[in-house]
């Protein structure tokens, strides 16, 4: 009467065989478009601005508690719409830029590492007004001076790397 069908073990591994592949096909073509990447940042920052404010309260926290001078200079003058946009723009850009030159090299995903690391950053730093702990305020500190050290010697490797093999 009917046709017959294969098995229902046969179609899930088939269908779990393509999800994979799409999958696979999806995260190569993102890990190869700095542009995608580079939208990583401002997303981040715009969770911990948001998180920042929704969890504070009131800008007087904000004044008082902001580990960022730049972001208590914006609350203070009233100018943080504008200061957002710029940092959101700022961070895109930036991202961006290092990823376009780097990604034809092999320090491309050192590149994809600091900027998803910056990223992560960002989003505990506005978590960190709602557990309000200081030990993990100083890892939040101690984390972006970490990005920062990695970044350092990553370029300084690199530099020394180009100019040993050029002369």
């Amino acid at each position: 009467m009917y046709p017959p069908q294969r098995s229902t073990h046969t179609r899930a591994s088939l269908c779990n065989a393509t999800i994979m592949q799409t999958i696979t096909a999806l995260a190569r073509r993102i890990w190869d478009a700095p542009a995608y990447i580079a939208v990583v940042p401002p997303l981040a920052v715009s969770i911990d601005y948001a998180l920042t404010f929704y969890l504070a309260g009131n800008t007087g926290m904000i004044l008082q508690w902001e580990a960022s001078p730049l972001v208590r200079f914006a609350v203070a003058h009233n100018s943080m719409a504008l200061y957002f946009l710029a940092l959101v723009v700022f961070y895109y850009a930036a991202a961006y830029a290092v990823l376009r030159i780097l990604h034809p090299t092999g320090f491309y995903r050192y590149g994809v590492g600091l900027v998803l690391l910056v990223s992560l950053t960002h989003v505990l730093g506005g978590i960190s007004w709602q557990l309000k702990n200081s030990w993990y305020s100083y890892g939040i500190a101690a984390l972006s001076l970490l990005t920062i050290i990695i970044a350092i010697c990553l370029f300084g490797y690199a530099f020394f790397r180009q100019s040993r093999s050029s002369a």
